[in-house]
């Protein structure tokens, strides 16, 4: 065993030195090897039965097994020798270049076939990244698209909603019947067509009526300008119960009152000369009071 061990080892590899057929076994489940050199005669289990068990297992299906025996020339049977997935084998005494020799060419082989496998290896990783890349940019790609429809059909659904709402106030203002749509809680005005604007006189609608009269000032009881806020209508939308309220309204130098019940704006007309039309000046008007 020294003497082999010498012999191989001008070739810089080390050499892992089993004593029985089952020792070798447990050494090739832990790692690769070059090439696997057995004595025919061993303890437990002779080398034609260990070498099948090497060709049984999948990790060393394919490792090089070289037999050395001492047995004189016949009596050994060349076809089991290969029988069992030798290679090679050598009569002993063997000469040390031939052997040397011989296992160089499996040491090779072995070193260019860990070399193509690494790069293999390397490719496949290199080839899975590209392949991940690829796909995060197909899906960044399908994501902005869709995306873009999405923005596109509100877009357009935006688009169709202002049309519409477009086609319905132009269509809502020119109703005799006053319309206003108010916020709920605060009571800001948000729509009221002609006949609402001309109804209340600024009292609904006091941005409308400032439209129509920009110096135009709504007072209450206590004559202190009212706010949007505090307008008839304003407070009915927050709940509030109103019979009849009395507003102050002057532009420039005329002036006059205002007799208002909320329920009737914009859900009634007037009763009286207070047909719907722009601010005007005219005479204190009862509104028909609803329950």
């Amino acid at each position: 065993m020294l003497a082999l061990e010498a012999t191989l080892a001008p070739l810089g590899h080390p050499v892992v030195v089993a004593r029985s057929g089952r020792e070798a076994l447990r050494h090739l489940l832990h790692q690769d090897f070059a090439v696997v050199l057995l004595d025919v005669v061993m303890p437990e289990m002779d080398g034609f039965e260990t070498a099948q068990l090497i060709r049984e297992r999948e990790k060393s299906r394919n490792t090089p097994i070289v037999f050395l025996t001492a047995l004189s020339q016949g009596e050994v049977p060349e076809f089991r020798a290969y029988a069992v997935g030798a290679v090679d084998y050598l009569l002993k005494p063997f000469e040390p270049d031939i052997l040397r020799s011989k296992v160089s060419i499996f040491v090779d082989l072995f070193r260019k076939t860990e070399l193509v496998r690494r790069q293999a290896e390397a490719l496949r990783e290199v080839l899975q990244r590209e392949h991940e890349r690829e796909r995060a940019e197909l899906y960044q790609r399908l994501e902005a698209e869709r995306l873009r429809v999405r923005e596109e059909v509100l877009r357009k659904e935006m688009e169709a909603g202002r049309h519409h709402q477009r086609w319905l106030e132009a269509l809502l203002s020119e109703l005799p019947t006053p319309l206003a749509l108010l916020e709920p809680g605060t009571g800001r005005t948000l729509f009221a067509n002609r006949a609402a604007q001309g109804l209340a006189e600024g009292c609904l609608v006091y941005e409308e009526a400032r439209r129509l009269r920009p110096d135009i000032v709504l007072t209450g009881g206590d004559h202190r300008p009212l706010s949007e806020e505090s307008l008839p209508a304003a407070r009915a939308v927050r709940g509030e119960v109103l019979a009849g309220v009395r507003v102050e309204w002057r532009s420039g130098e005329q002036q006059g009152p205002r007799w208002l019940s909320p329920p009737a704006c914009p859900h009634a007309r007037p009763a009286g000369d207070g047909a719907p039309g722009p601010l005007r000046r005219g005479h204190p008007h009862q509104v028909a009071a609803q329950a």
